[in-house]
Protein backbone atom coordinates (compact mmCIF):
# COMPACT_ATOMS: atom_id res chain seq x y z
CA UNK A 1 0.00 0.00 0.00
CA UNK A 2 1.20 3.28 -0.97
CA UNK A 3 0.33 6.09 1.15
CA UNK A 4 1.78 9.91 1.34
CA UNK A 5 3.09 11.51 4.40
CA UNK A 6 4.10 15.73 4.98
CA UNK A 7 7.92 15.87 4.23
CA UNK A 8 8.46 18.62 7.06
CA UNK A 9 8.34 21.45 4.14
CA UNK A 10 6.06 22.28 1.35
CA UNK A 11 5.37 18.71 -0.41
CA UNK A 12 5.12 14.98 0.76
CA UNK A 13 6.78 12.55 0.68
CA UNK A 14 5.87 8.44 -0.69
CA UNK A 15 6.02 5.85 1.94
CA UNK A 16 5.16 1.85 1.35
CA UNK A 17 3.55 -0.31 4.02
CA UNK A 18 4.01 -3.56 4.80
CA UNK A 19 1.33 -5.27 6.78
CA UNK A 20 1.70 -8.24 8.62
CA UNK A 21 0.15 -11.69 7.46
CA UNK A 22 -2.42 -12.14 10.22
CA UNK A 23 -4.31 -9.61 11.86
CA UNK A 24 -3.06 -9.02 15.44
CA UNK A 25 -4.70 -5.37 16.28
CA UNK A 26 -2.81 -2.28 16.71
CA UNK A 27 0.60 -3.48 17.16
CA UNK A 28 3.96 -1.96 16.76
CA UNK A 29 4.91 0.15 13.48
CA UNK A 30 8.30 0.51 12.24
CA UNK A 31 8.51 3.50 9.99
CA UNK A 32 12.08 2.74 7.52
CA UNK A 33 14.16 5.30 5.31
CA UNK A 34 16.83 4.79 2.82
CA UNK A 35 20.84 5.34 2.79
CA UNK A 36 22.39 8.10 0.15
CA UNK A 37 21.61 7.69 -3.09
CA UNK A 38 18.82 5.36 -2.48
CA UNK A 39 15.23 5.14 -1.99
CA UNK A 40 12.20 3.29 -0.13
CA UNK A 41 12.75 0.79 -2.84
CA UNK A 42 16.32 -0.33 -2.16
CA UNK A 43 16.03 -3.95 -2.56
CA UNK A 44 17.72 -4.60 1.28
CA UNK A 45 15.08 -2.27 2.31
CA UNK A 46 11.79 -4.07 0.68
CA UNK A 47 13.28 -7.55 1.72
CA UNK A 48 13.28 -6.93 5.11
CA UNK A 49 10.03 -5.21 5.31
CA UNK A 50 8.54 -7.91 3.91
CA UNK A 51 10.20 -10.48 6.63
CA UNK A 52 9.12 -7.63 9.27
CA UNK A 53 5.63 -8.23 7.92
CA UNK A 54 5.84 -12.29 8.15
CA UNK A 55 6.99 -12.12 11.89
CA UNK A 56 4.29 -9.33 12.71
CA UNK A 57 5.80 -6.11 12.42
CA UNK A 58 4.05 -3.68 10.57
CA UNK A 59 6.36 -2.03 8.31
CA UNK A 60 6.74 1.62 6.35
CA UNK A 61 9.68 2.20 3.71
CA UNK A 62 9.53 6.04 2.65
CA UNK A 63 11.43 8.23 0.98
CA UNK A 64 13.46 11.33 1.76
CA UNK A 65 12.75 14.61 -0.31
CA UNK A 66 15.36 14.08 -3.01
CA UNK A 67 15.02 10.14 -3.46
CA UNK A 68 10.90 11.57 -3.74
CA UNK A 69 12.17 14.12 -6.66
CA UNK A 70 14.35 11.40 -7.98
CA UNK A 71 17.61 12.89 -7.35
CA UNK A 72 20.21 10.10 -6.37
CA UNK A 73 22.12 13.11 -4.80
CA UNK A 74 20.88 13.19 -0.78
CA UNK A 75 19.37 16.03 1.25
CA UNK A 76 21.31 17.91 3.42
CA UNK A 77 21.07 17.39 7.10
CA UNK A 78 18.61 19.84 8.05
CA UNK A 79 16.05 19.09 5.13
CA UNK A 80 16.51 15.50 5.40
CA UNK A 81 15.81 15.49 9.43
CA UNK A 82 13.13 18.13 9.04
CA UNK A 83 11.41 14.98 7.09
CA UNK A 84 11.96 12.42 9.13
CA UNK A 85 10.41 14.15 11.90
CA UNK A 86 7.57 15.17 9.90
CA UNK A 87 6.93 11.22 8.61
CA UNK A 88 7.31 10.45 12.58
CA UNK A 89 4.36 13.11 13.71
CA UNK A 90 2.50 11.98 10.68
CA UNK A 91 2.45 7.85 11.66
CA UNK A 92 1.94 8.60 15.35
CA UNK A 93 -1.25 10.34 14.15
CA UNK A 94 -2.16 7.63 11.33
CA UNK A 95 -1.65 4.52 13.22
CA UNK A 96 -1.84 2.95 16.34
CA UNK A 97 0.19 1.12 18.65
CA UNK A 98 4.23 1.89 19.46
CA UNK A 99 6.35 3.92 16.78
CA UNK A 100 9.38 2.97 15.97
CA UNK A 101 11.77 4.73 13.80
CA UNK A 102 15.24 4.35 11.48
CA UNK A 103 16.72 3.41 8.66
CA UNK A 104 19.62 2.21 6.68
CA UNK A 105 23.29 4.02 6.61
CA UNK A 106 22.47 7.85 6.14
CA UNK A 107 18.81 7.49 6.97
CA UNK A 108 19.12 5.73 9.74
CA UNK A 109 22.27 8.57 11.14
CA UNK A 110 19.34 11.18 10.50
CA UNK A 111 17.31 9.80 12.45
CA UNK A 112 19.64 9.76 15.10
CA UNK A 113 20.37 13.13 14.47
CA UNK A 114 16.70 13.79 15.62
CA UNK A 115 16.14 11.75 18.17
CA UNK A 116 19.52 13.46 19.86
CA UNK A 117 17.75 16.46 20.01
CA UNK A 118 15.86 16.93 23.50
CA UNK A 119 12.96 19.64 22.19
CA UNK A 120 12.54 17.54 19.19
CA UNK A 121 8.82 16.28 19.54
CA UNK A 122 9.69 12.92 18.13
CA UNK A 123 11.15 12.14 21.61
CA UNK A 124 7.70 11.72 23.03
CA UNK A 125 6.29 10.08 20.04
CA UNK A 126 8.92 7.41 19.41
CA UNK A 127 9.34 3.90 21.40
CA UNK A 128 12.41 2.74 19.81
CA UNK A 129 15.07 3.27 17.26
CA UNK A 130 16.96 0.98 14.70
CA UNK A 131 20.08 1.50 12.69
CA UNK A 132 20.63 -0.66 9.78
CA UNK A 133 24.64 0.13 9.04
CA UNK A 134 25.42 3.23 10.98
CA UNK A 135 28.01 4.86 9.53
CA UNK A 136 30.43 5.59 12.03
CA UNK A 137 33.03 7.23 9.69
CA UNK A 138 33.52 7.55 5.93
CA UNK A 139 35.97 4.33 4.64
CA UNK A 140 39.36 5.20 4.76
CA UNK A 141 39.43 7.38 7.50
CA UNK A 142 40.91 6.34 10.61
CA UNK A 143 39.24 8.55 12.81
CA UNK A 144 35.53 9.13 13.69
CA UNK A 145 34.19 12.25 12.94
CA UNK A 146 32.71 13.93 16.42
CA UNK A 147 29.41 14.72 14.33
CA UNK A 148 28.99 10.73 13.70
CA UNK A 149 29.00 9.96 17.35
CA UNK A 150 28.92 12.83 20.05
CA UNK A 151 24.59 12.83 19.95
CA UNK A 152 24.21 9.07 20.73
CA UNK A 153 24.68 9.23 23.57
CA UNK A 154 21.63 11.18 23.69
CA UNK A 155 19.50 9.28 22.58
CA UNK A 156 16.73 8.86 24.78
CA UNK A 157 14.61 5.89 23.99
CA UNK A 158 15.92 2.35 23.48
CA UNK A 159 18.44 1.61 20.21
CA UNK A 160 19.77 -1.35 17.86
CA UNK A 161 22.25 -1.08 15.77
CA UNK A 162 22.52 -4.07 13.17
CA UNK A 163 25.70 -3.73 11.33
CA UNK A 164 28.46 -6.02 9.25
CA UNK A 165 31.60 -6.83 11.19
CA UNK A 166 33.56 -6.46 7.92
CA UNK A 167 31.68 -2.76 7.53
CA UNK A 168 34.42 -0.35 6.68
CA UNK A 169 31.76 2.24 7.93
CA UNK A 170 31.98 1.04 11.41
CA UNK A 171 34.24 -1.56 12.28
CA UNK A 172 33.81 -3.40 15.87
CA UNK A 173 36.77 -1.85 17.86
CA UNK A 174 35.54 1.69 16.71
CA UNK A 175 31.24 1.10 16.75
CA UNK A 176 31.71 -1.57 19.98
CA UNK A 177 32.51 1.44 22.41
CA UNK A 178 30.00 3.93 21.10
CA UNK A 179 27.27 1.71 21.33
CA UNK A 180 28.11 0.86 25.13
CA UNK A 181 28.49 4.68 25.48
CA UNK A 182 24.94 5.02 23.72
CA UNK A 183 23.07 2.41 26.06
CA UNK A 184 22.24 0.53 23.34
CA UNK A 185 22.36 -3.30 21.74
CA UNK A 186 24.48 -4.00 18.91
CA UNK A 187 23.78 -7.35 16.83
CA UNK A 188 26.93 -8.09 14.28
CA UNK A 189 26.24 -10.14 11.22
CA UNK A 190 29.55 -12.10 10.67
CA UNK A 191 31.34 -11.31 7.87
CA UNK A 192 28.61 -8.90 6.46
CA UNK A 193 29.70 -5.43 4.72
CA UNK A 194 28.41 -2.11 4.49
CA UNK A 195 25.14 -3.72 2.35
CA UNK A 196 25.25 -7.07 4.74
CA UNK A 197 26.71 -8.94 2.01
CA UNK A 198 28.62 -11.79 3.07
CA UNK A 199 31.42 -13.58 0.99
CA UNK A 200 30.65 -16.72 -0.36
CA UNK A 201 33.86 -18.21 1.18
CA UNK A 202 32.35 -16.81 4.76
CA UNK A 203 29.06 -18.67 4.08
CA UNK A 204 30.35 -21.53 3.89
CA UNK A 205 32.78 -21.83 6.47
CA UNK A 206 29.61 -20.52 8.84
CA UNK A 207 26.79 -22.70 7.21
CA UNK A 208 24.95 -20.18 6.13
CA UNK A 209 23.21 -18.89 2.99
CA UNK A 210 22.65 -15.68 2.04
CA UNK A 211 18.67 -16.23 2.49
CA UNK A 212 19.84 -16.83 6.30
CA UNK A 213 21.58 -13.67 6.34
CA UNK A 214 18.57 -12.02 5.86
CA UNK A 215 16.77 -13.95 8.08
CA UNK A 216 19.09 -13.18 10.86
CA UNK A 217 18.97 -9.48 10.21
CA UNK A 218 14.79 -9.64 10.53
CA UNK A 219 14.60 -11.65 13.30
CA UNK A 220 16.97 -9.73 15.16
CA UNK A 221 14.97 -6.60 14.38
CA UNK A 222 11.81 -8.25 15.09
CA UNK A 223 12.84 -9.22 18.34
CA UNK A 224 13.96 -5.72 19.16
CA UNK A 225 10.85 -3.87 18.50
CA UNK A 226 8.58 -6.70 20.13
CA UNK A 227 10.38 -7.02 23.39
CA UNK A 228 10.46 -2.76 23.64
CA UNK A 229 7.20 -2.77 22.45
CA UNK A 230 6.00 -4.59 25.08
CA UNK A 231 7.77 -2.66 27.43
CA UNK A 232 6.79 0.22 26.51
CA UNK A 233 3.29 -0.53 26.70
CA UNK A 234 3.58 -2.27 30.35
CA UNK A 235 4.95 1.33 31.49
CA UNK A 236 2.61 3.36 29.90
Amino acid sequence: MILHSPDGGSGTVSAALHEPVTAGGAGPLLALTHGAGGNRDTPGLVSLAESLAERGIRTLRFNLPAAEAGRRRPDGAGRAIACVAAVAGWAARTFEGPLFLGGRSFGGRMASLLLADETAEARRLVAGLVFLAYPLKPPGRAEVPPERMEHLSRIGVPTLFVSGDRDPFAPPPLLNPVVAEARAQVRWIAGGDHGFRVPKAVLTATGRTSAEVRDEIAGAVAAFVTATAAGSVGAA
